[in-house]
């Protein structure tokens, strides 16, 4: 992937030309894909020829866990994007902290610039023996401006939830990321398949064929690995409407919280 740096010099900047595989029966963009050409140019923010944030020793003493991600998807996401098209990647570091760092950017369509998706992410410097958080060097810290106010990062719990249903998925080689552990877009793609076999079975009202996501958060709380079993749990919360919760987990263990949030019908007839 080659990255240049925007004008302003505060975004890495990188367009990618999509394929036909890329893209679902409906011919829309797989959300997973949308996640992991995000994560490539949020990766190139630390390891990249360009790279923002440079740590001493990274993926050997320390290296970046994922901790909180988020994508809001524009309705021209789904009406002016198709196969053959491109995009243009734009993502930088708008805040570095004790132990961790947020990255924004957006998706545009690299023909007209339109918007189809902005993307907030956080980051935290982990040790790569305990896997646990390590400080942020002081003189990389006050490199960037503090962010205030910083934005509000969580996933919603459900309040009222109805019935769960459980799907179970199995990580891949392919799904290994540079730490040797499940890459982020994988849980997404795990909430993805869940959520089509919740609307082939009739399982919620309020999932259509034709259902479109207009917002995911994801928690990252604990890692996976190559060949490991993960169940994926998905429940509505009754008392908030348009949304499905998922609870990833290993046996007992909690590893990821998503929500994906959607279109609803007044949005979706403009679509």
């Amino acid at each position: 992937m080659k990255t240049r740096l925007s004008e302003d010099g505060t975004k890495l900047v990188a367009t990618y030309e999509l394929h036909p595989f890329d893209f679902d029966r409906s011919g829309h963009l797989k959300l997973w894909i949308l996640a992991a050409i995000i994560d490539a140019n949020q990766v190139a923010n630390l390891l990249g020829d360009h790279a923002q944030l440079r740590f001493p020793g990274f993926l050997k003493t320390v290296t970046g866990f994922a901790r909180y991600q988020e994508f809001r998807i524009q309705p021209e996401f789904y009406t002016k994007l198709r196969e053959g098209a491109s995009v243009t990647v734009a993502v930088g570091i708008s805040h570095v902290g004790k132990t961790s760092w947020l990255l924004e950017g957006d998706v545009r369509l690299a023909s007209t610039g339109e918007v189809l998706c902005h993307s907030l992410g956080q980051g935290v410097l982990v040790n790569v023996t305990t896997r646990k958080p390590t400080a942020i060097p002081d003189n990389l810290r006050n490199s960037f401006p503090k962010k205030d106010p910083l934005p509000r990062l969580g996933v919603p719990t459900p309040v009222n939830p109805g019935r769960m249903y459980r799907h179970d998925f199995v990580a891949l080689p392919s799904d290994s990321d540079i730490n040797e552990h499940t890459n982020f877009s994988t849980y997404i793609r795990f909430c993805a398949d869940a959520t089509a076999a919740l609307v082939r079975d009739g399982a919620f009202p309020f999932l259509k064929e034709e259902v479109k996501v207009k917002k995911i958060s994801l928690l990252f709380q604990k890692e996976t690995r190559e060949g490991e079993n993960v169940t994926v749990e998905a429940t509505e919360d009754l008392g908030r409407s348009n949304s499905l919760d998922f609870q990833v987990k290993k046996g007992n263990d909690n590893i990821v919280k998503c929500c994906f949030e959607f279109f609803d019908d007044e949005i979706k007839s403009k679509l």
